[in-house]
């Protein structure tokens, strides 16, 4: 019975060697290369903050601020009476039969992969406002025909402060005023 063990032992050891040669010995290999291309895009993109005044006279809080789609209440005003509803809000007599209701808020430009130097902004409206209403960006009138320059030379990351301006005379019916205003920042 001893041998037949040991019969069985250089069994064993005769396929071990053999698994070991085969997996040494006869293994196969290959190569293969993989060639990689990659474009790199810049770009810029455009957010609005708060003011630092938030709250004070002139400085309304944007709705989702920090983000590239806000919102701004202006709240409810008439000529005799003036702005009744949000202590924010600046109101004016513009003339003698115009007021002006208007608030501020900060534009900021970031870029991406780009050596240009600086940006220059513009904006446009979405509808023609009805008759006898102006919407402006710092004492610029805005169209809803072509985007208005707004600034030339803008740099990145800077807090640019930009005052929303709707002036009414006293003769527009009692309405609610909408209005989607675009922002383009434009590489130069």
């Amino acid at each position: 019975m001893k041998t037949y063990g040991n019969i069985t032992l250089r069994v064993c050891q005769v396929l071990a060697c053999a698994i070991l040669l085969s997996v040494t010995g006869w293994g196969q290999t290959g190569s293969a290369q993989l060639t990689l291309s990659l474009t790199v895009q810049s770009s810029i993109g455009l957010i609005f903050q708060n003011n630092a005044a938030v709250g004070s006279n002139g400085f309304c809080p944007l709705t989702n601020s920090g983000t590239n789609n806000v919102g701004l209440d202006l709240g409810t005003a008439s000529f005799p009476g003036g702005s009744d509803t949000l202590a924010c809000v600046s109101y004016a007599h513009v003339g003698g039969a115009t007021y002006q209701v208007s608030s501020a808020f900060d534009v900021v430009v970031s870029k991406s992969n780009s050596s240009s130097p600086n940006y220059r902004l513009a904006a446009e409206i979405s509808v023609a406002p009805p008759a006898n209403v102006t919407w402006l960006i710092n004492n610029v009138t805005l169209t809803n025909t072509a985007f208005t320059q707004l600034d030339a030379t803008d740099n990145y990351g800077a807090r640019v402060t930009k005052t929303l301006q709707v002036q009414v005379k006293n003769n527009v019916a009692a309405q609610t005023l909408q209005e989607t205003i675009t922002f383009l920042a434009t590489a130069n």
